[in-house]
Parts: C-alpha cells; sequence; structure tokens
C-alpha cells in the first residue's frame, strides 16, 4: 500500500508541476500578447494570410525563429522562412526581387543591400507604413528608439554618390555592427605580447602568437565576395589612411590602386598568408568567427557583437580569455570602423504588404529584441532601450573584463557607413576581393591587382550608366 501511496503521490505531483509549468507559459504569452495589444493597432486585420520571410544564416536569425509562434498568436498570420548561407541568400533574394515575384514578402537586408533593391524599385519605403495609424501607433513603436545612426545607415535619398541619412527609410534596424579587435588575452599576457596600435604592430602580434602559442596569429574572412572587404579589412583601410581614402573619387572613378590602398593591402596580405590559417581564401564571416571561438586563432578584426559567440560559455572554448580592443589606427591615430546593420525590409512585389509590416513591426518591437536578446543572445541590440537594460548590461559589462562595452562605446563615436552609395557595390565588393586572391596566391603584386580591379569597376560602373 505504501508503494502505491508513493506512486500516487509521485503522480500527483508530477502532474501539478506539469499544470504549474504549462500555467507559467500561458501566463507568460499573456503577458506578451497584453503587451503588443496595448498598441492602437488591429494586429488581426491581416488575419488568415501568409508570409514567407527571407533570412540569412545570422545569429539574429537564430534568435527570431524560437519568437515568431508567438506572433502567429498575435495576428493569426501564418509565417513561413528559408535560411541560406549569405552568398546563397542574396543570389536568391536577388532573383525573386529581380523577378518580381513576390515568393520573399519580408527580407534581411541592411543599407548597402539597399542601394542597389532602391534604385532597381524592388523594395518598399517604410514610411508609407510608419505614417499610417491604422498600421502603426508611433507612440508605441518608438523609433526614436533605435540608435539615430543605424536609422541614418538604412535612409537613402536614392542619388548615386551621396544622400545616405537622407530620403525615405527603406528597413528597420534588428542590430548594430562595428568592427573591433579580439584578442586571446590568456596568450598575450602569457608570452608578454604588446596588444597592437598600428597595423604593423598587428603583424608582428600574429607572428608571436603563431611562434609561441602554435596557432594561426590571427584569423579573417577571405572568401572572394563583398563580405570579405567591408568590415575588418576595409576598416582597417579606413584608418590607416586616416579615413581621407575611398573607394571612388568624387567623379565616381574607382581608386583601388591609390598608393595607400596598395601599401596597406601588402601589409595586410603578408600577414595573413604568414600567421593566418592556411584556408583563409575560403573563409565566410562564420568560419572566421567560429575558428576563433574554438581556441584556433589569436586575433580576429571582425563584427562586435561576434563577442557574444565569443563569451558563450555553452559553445566557447575562449569564453572570459578574450579582450577587446579598437582596430589599429593609421598615423594620424584615430580609428574609422564601418557601420553596418541588418534590417527588416519588404519585398515591392509582395501581395501581402500590410501583413508584412505587421511582422516587421512586431519583429522590431521593443519587447521581442528584448527577448531575442536576453533569451537568444541577439547581440549588439539596435534599440537604445534594449542595450541600456540593466539585464543586458550585466551580460555585456562582464565581457572581457569590462573592456568590450567601453571599446564598442568608443568605436560608435565614429562609426559609420564608409561605403560610397552606388548600386554597383556588391559586384564592386566582389572585384576587389577577387583582386586580394590574386596577391595572396602571388599571381600578381599588389599594384598591379588592384590597377586590375579599378579598371574593371571603372566599366562596371559605365555600363550601368552610372557615369559618362
Amino acid at each position: 500500500m505504501r508503494s502505491r501511496r508513493g506512486w500516487l503521490t509521485g503522480l500527483m505531483f508530477g502532474v501539478l508541476c506539469a499544470m504549474g509549468a504549462v500555467t507559467g507559459a500561458q501566463a507568460q504569452e499573456d503577458e506578451a500578447l497584453s503587451y503588443f495589444r496595448q498598441a492602437k493597432v488591429d494586429w488581426r486585420q491581416a488575419a488568415g494570410q501568409s508570409l514567407t520571410i527571407g533570412l540569412n544564416k545570422h545569429p539574429f536569425t537564430e534568435s527570431l525563429l524560437p519568437l515568431i509562434p508567438e506572433f502567429r498568436k498575435l495576428t493569426g498570420i501564418n509565417v513561413e522562412y528559408l535560411i541560406l548561407p549569405e552568398s546563397e541568400y542574396f543570389t536568391k533574394l536577388a532573383a525573386d526581387l529581380s523577378q518580381q515575384r513576390g515568393e520573399f514578402s519580408v527580407i534581411m537586408t541592411g543599407p548597402m543591400r539597399n542601394w542597389q533593391f532602391v534604385s532597381a524599385d524592388w523594395i518598399s519605403p517604410l514610411d508609407e507604413f510608419l505614417n499610417n495609424p491604422k498600421l502603426t501607433d508611433k507612440a508605441w513603436f518608438k523609433l526614436e528608439d533605435f540608435y539615430p545612426a543605424l536609422i541614418s545607415a538604412n535612409r537613402w535619398n536614392g542619388k548615386i554618390g551621396s544622400g545616405v541619412g537622407e530620403g525615405p527609410l527603406y528597413s528597420i534596424p534588428v542590430l548594430e555592427e562595428s568592427y573591433i579587435l579580439a584578442y586571446r588575452k590568456d596568450i598575450f599576457d602569457q608570452y608578454n605580447i604588446k596588444v597592437p596600435t598600428t597595423l604593423e604592430e598587428m603583424a608582428e602580434a600574429a607572428r608571436q602568437v603563431k611562434k609561441h602559442a602554435g596557432i594561426p596569429g590571427i584569423v579573417a574572412r577571405g572568401t572572394p565576395s563583398v563580405a570579405s572587404m567591408g568590415t575588418g579589412f576595409g576598416s582597417g583601410l579606413k584608418s590607416y589612411t586616416d579615413g581621407q581614402w575611398s573607394e571612388f573619387d568624387g567623379k565616381l572613378n574607382a581608386t583601388l590602386h591609390d598608393p595607400r590602398s596598395v601599401k596597406y593591402t601588402e601589409l595586410w596580405i603578408d600577414m595573413v598568408r604568414e600567421s593566418g590559417p592556411p584556408n583563409w581564401a575560403n573563409m565566410q564571416w562564420y568560419d572566421a568567427m567560429e575558428a576563433f571561438t574554438a581556441g584556433q586563432a589569436g586575433m580576429i578584426v571582425d563584427a562586435d557583437f561576434f563577442a557574444a559567440g565569443y563569451e558563450d560559455p555553452k559553445k566557447s572554448k575562449v569564453a572570459g580569455k578574450i579582450g577587446y580592443a579598437l582596430i589599429p589606427t593609421g598615423p594620424g591615430g584615430k580609428v574609422y570602423s564601418g557601420l553596418w546593420t541588418w534590417a527588416l525590409g519588404i519585398n515591392k512585389a509582395t501581395k501581402n504588404k500590410e501583413a508584412a509590416w505587421l511582422f516587421v513591426q512586431w519583429a522590431t518591437a521593443q519587447r521581442t529584441l528584448m527577448n531575442a536578446t536576453l533569451g537568444y543572445r541577439n547581440y549588439n541590440p539596435s534599440r537604445m532601450s534594449v542595450t541600456n537594460d540593466p539585464r543586458v548590461q550585466e551580460i555585456m559589462g562582464a565581457w572581457g573584463a569590462g573592456s568590450y562595452l567601453k571599446t564598442v562605446a568608443r568605436n560608435l563615436e565614429t562609426a559609420r557607413v564608409f561605403w560610397v552609395p552606388e548600386p554597383e557595390r556588391t559586384r564592386m565588393g566582389d572585384i576587389w576581393a577577387r583582386a586580394l586572391h590574386e596577391v595572396y596566391f602571388k599571381r600578381m603584386t599588389a599594384a598591379e591587382a588592384l590597377k586590375k580591379a579599378s579598371v574593371e569597376i571603372d566599366k562596371v560602373i559605365k555600363e550601368a550608366g552610372l557615369k559618362d
């Protein structure tokens, strides 16, 4: 009898625990729905419609997916999604947009990609949705809560060569990305390696790490595509030239072969050839990030938000062993980091624009981004209120013994979109990246490869009708 009584007691306890868990989950769901219902918007005005979301393989994507059932519950809108690696994603996205099929209603995009999409009239300006009281409660949504630099980066007036920060808003940012140096502080301390402040010092630090620790001294993106150009490499080039160099002159002539660019390229390629991984030429951004996270490199100059992975003890072998610093500077001692922000936009060809906007508004709402950050590590948040939340500050403040937040804060004082606005940026970046391969594999000198790239880019720009 005692055994049966014990079994019944255990069963009752299990049932009560399960009921408690269900009740707790239901309460959490009710709280979330009540938050969104504070907005003076009928969230169910597009119930029964369907959306397909185009997503790049990215930490933000991983943070968004677990939250989508909440959107379905809130709106009655069915959501499907397709996730692809970056190069495949943009190839498929461009095909869908150019053929105006409307397969993707909502797209994962960003400032420089928008220049191509806007010029071709492929994506919708979002001001019409923001200013429609039926679709947006502006006082509730609080566009002013986003970092101004991120909103500015996603505005463009459509003028080739200028106009960033002006004109319509084409996408809503979901995270902030500037570029910093992350290094293995434990290795640097053990072997008394100086934290570099110039490119020459970084090359020497990479040599020392490889010599003493037996791992690549630096890891970096290296694939022959635009994704390799505007991050660590491009920011380093801007800093090396004290912000005085640009990929085009005032008449939209390519200047990759400028002597300053040539010298920087020689130093960078020599460094990654001598001290980088043997597969540098095939490394995507996530390959470089994962290599550093696995303890297979001494330094990486890349996106600041990668730190969320480095500092995750469940996935990282280097958590708690990293230091953070500004990227190496040029003779003037100033940093000129690039700025990127993944963002959500709307395909102009979609038949369900209102439903698409409801998704964008929900996905970028304060509560959604807070949950994505606290629950699923969406760093760095695009909303100031999320970044400044004490819970988020406690997590990020511990990274690099406090050096992470200080470095990012200093970086954002000058970080900006430094590419010249023009719709052929992707092709131009691919040509530039291929030139680095010519140098890396010693098929050409840096001067020869970059001059050839400039000529090729000038031809692309002229054929596109962007200049006479």
